[in-house]
């Protein structure tokens, strides 16, 4: 029987059906190989009795994510704030990086909308949406646009990243408070700053997930071991015409990427972080040994 693995707390995996969850270990032959089963896997079980289960195959993966291991993510809503904190534009477009490189969508959340000027919230809006990006602001208090991001979501396994304090987990609250009539699940959320919590997955309708991951909070680069490829990470620095095929878009003569810097089609900020990350790549790869 196929399921996804919704919870994982040591070496037991909560496996939801079709029908309903089971509590599942992996087959023996998963630790020879060096495979561990990761929460948002899709997987085989072989059912043992009413409540539990062996998996026994761990289906095709479209990507994963470290720190925390969570896999096949479709989307990843990227949240920020202007003021509390402070925004941190440098930290965005790493994350936005990993996101193209592990082919998820993206959606920019832009929470405590209240504490925020309406030409600032601008501002990240221009940069953001002029390069595809989705950019939705919201007051999780008292202006939480529930149909819209259940429209977002519908379909798709969704992640929530960001710093912390930019409130996550009171969006989670709302939206499966919104979602589900399960009085545990709202508990499960309310949680202090201190408390060590596992990776899970909550259904909000059929084929519609969404990952409560506790610690995702920053990441390192593991996703990319050359700076040369970080360009690729970059929308508005694809499909080019610069001099040269393998241009970094650094200190390359006739690139059209600093063209666009200069006249402003590209933002100024989007390059510098740039320059940023592919410093930060190029010092880990040649001081790796």
């Amino acid at each position: 029987m196929k399921g996804k693995i919704t919870k994982a707390q040591k070496e037991l995996y909560y496996v939801e059906t079709t029908d309903k969850i089971y509590m599942a270990k992996a087959r023996g032959n998963f630790r020879k190989k060096g495979i561990k089963p990761l929460v948002g896997d899709n997987v085989i079980i072989d059912i043992q009795d009413e409540e539990t289960a062996y998996i026994t195959e761990i289906l095709e993966r479209k990507n994963v994510i470290k720190r925390p291991n969570i896999s096949n993510v479709d989307q990843m809503l990227v949240f920020i704030t202007i003021t509390d904190p402070p925004l941190n534009l440098y930290n965005l477009d790493k994350y936005l990086a990993m996101c193209e490189y592990e082919n998820m969508e993206v959606v920019i959340v832009l929470s405590k909308k209240d504490l925020a000027t309406d030409e600032k919230i601008k501002n990240i809006t221009r940069i953001y949406e002029n390069i595809g990006y989705k950019l939705i602001t919201l007051d999780n208090y008292n202006d939480f646009p529930k149909e819209e991001i259940n429209i977002i979501l519908s379909g798709k396994t969704s992640a929530v990243s960001g710093a912390s304090g930019v409130g996550k987990s009171t969006f989670l609250n709302n939206l499966v408070d919104s979602n589900l009539e399960i009085g545990e699940i709202s508990e499960k959320l309310k949680r202090g700053k201190n408390t060590t919590r596992h990776t899970e997955i909550f259904t909000l309708e059929e084929n519609s997930f969404i990952f409560d991951t506790p610690g995702f909070d920053s990441f390192d680069f593991d996703f990319l071991e050359d700076e040369n490829n970080l360009k690729y990470t970059f929308r508005e620095m694809a499909n080019t015409n610069c001099r040269f095929n393998n241009c970094n878009h650094i200190n390359e003569p006739n690139c059209e990427v600093k063209e666009n810097v200069e006249i402003g089609k590209i933002a100024k900020s989007r390059y510098e972080n740039y320059l940023m990350m592919f410093n930060e790549l190029k010092d880990r790869r040649e001081n790796k040994w």
